[in-house]
């Protein structure tokens, strides 16, 4: 990758196309990640909070203990994996050294809060739940807007 090196990724057009439809492939990978969660958790907090613990009126079973831990296992090395080359794409951007470092900052600590503030829904308190909704929102959206971000610099800047 020798654009790690070089930091000119417009320097082989085709590495351009490469990195573009890399970025925007990952734009459908969130975006498609949302969607799975909330077909598999609900898509607000509350439902969230009962596809976790149940619900007795209406039979509804908590998630079992094995399903939780390989849910978050299973998606907590996608997401990394997704954020972190994104984020490395992001570094040899164009822009400010501060708007990639807030950018890379909220991003990660938004995916790291998600894991966290659903490990504390599901074993400390039901109000985690909150952040953990936001936080996974947060981290989507940010994914997405540096996805945006690298494909204005590769296929629209010059």
């Amino acid at each position: 990758m020798k654009f790690l090196v070089s930091k000119d990724i417009h320097s082989n057009r085709n590495f351009v196309l490469l990195l573009g439809f890399y970025s925007f492939m990952l734009s459908l990978y969130f975006i498609g990640d949302i969607f799975y969660l909330a077909h598999f958790f609900g898509l607000n907090p509350e439902a969230v909070l009962i596809t976790l613990k149940g619900n007795e009126e209406e039979f509804i079973e908590p998630l079992p203990l094995l399903s939780m831990l390989e849910h978050i296992h299973i998606s907590l090395f996608l997401n990394i994996l997704a954020l972190f080359t994104s984020m490395a794409i992001v570094l040899r951007l164009s822009i400010s050294d501060k708007h990639k470092g807030v950018l890379i900052l909220f991003t990660m600590a938004s995916l790291l809060f998600a894991s966290l503030s659903f490990f504390a829904t599901y074993f400390l308190n039901n109000n985690f739940v909150y952040f953990f909704y936001t936080s996974t929102l947060l981290w989507h959206g940010l994914g997405i807007y540096a996805s945006i971000l690298v494909i204005i610099e590769l296929w629209f800047k010059k």
